[in-house]
């Protein structure tokens, strides 16, 4: 087999990029905080109408805390329709609002407006811990749902093990969540709510992701796209790659 030819040093070199015929785990980039929680557009869209709720309930009432954070909610998905910008979180902003609205105004109290926040994290909780007591992590399906590769993952140990932990992780969120606003709501701390629900809200559930994500990368890492489960390479595939400075070349395999 003839020797494989040096590379001409004067040409310039290829970024290093991933072997085989898709990206390995190892060179993805990292997540960052900001786009696990939707980024700086993502916070804003879902603490304006509650500190707007909190602001007018204490100076004008309850009615008008209610008409206020509605409308709120209501102006910050047409500035992003008018803008062109991404509406998902504040519609799913304006959805939230509304219906603890509506629970505010037949308890007809203000802290009335966190009660369904409080009584989604208890059920998320009950949920989550039943779902490992049943051997069936929540924490699998959903890796699942992100990467057909992890369809299999109750027969393969290490797979399962990280989908239990990524399950507990976000049981203790919403456990989190819970406790604290479910106190200061029997203390009846409108205010605090406030601050809690914005402080256990987006932020919280981008640290969630993150912790998430580092969690299944460590204890079930994929194998590189274009080769099965087992690591071996599909069909068509170089059977063998030398590293050659920042390059990766085939190398054919010898010859009887």
């Amino acid at each position: 087999m003839p020797p494989v030819p040096p590379s001409d040093p004067s040409l310039p070199k290829p970024a290093p990029g991933p072997r085989g015929s898709g990206r390995e785990r190892g060179s993805e980039p990292p997540l960052s905080l900001a786009e696990a929680v939707g980024g700086p557009r993502g916070i804003i869209d879902s603490a304006i109408p509650t500190v707007a709720f909190v602001t007018v309930n204490a100076e004008a009432g309850l009615t008008a805390a209610i008409i206020v954070a509605i409308a709120t909610a209501l102006g910050l998905v047409v500035l992003r329709l008018v803008r062109r910008e991404p509406v998902q979180q504040a519609f799913s902003g304006l959805f939230a609002v509304g219906f603890a609205a509506f629970i505010a105004s037949r308890t007809g109290s203000a802290d009335g407006f966190f009660l369904p926040s409080i009584a989604k994290n208890a059920v998320c909780s009950v949920v989550g811990l039943l779902s490992i007591a049943v051997g069936r992590p929540i924490g699998g399906y959903v890796m699942a749902g992100f990467d057909r590769r992890y369809t299999g993952w109750r027969e393969d140990p290490p797979v399962r093990r990280a989908a239990v932990w990524a399950t507990l992780v976000w049981i203790a969120v919403f456990g989190v969540r819970f406790v604290v606003q479910g106190l200061l709501y029997l203390a009846g701390e409108t205010g605090w709510l406030a601050a809690a629900n914005i402080a256990l809200g987006l932020p919280l559930f981008g640290v969630a992701v993150l912790a998430t994500f580092a969690i299944v990368r460590r204890l079930a890492p994929l194998p590189a796209k274009g080769a099965d489960p087992a690591g071996e390479p599909v069909a068509g595939e170089p059977a063998a790659l030398v590293e050659t400075g920042d390059l990766a070349e085939p190398v054919e395999p010898p010859r009887p």
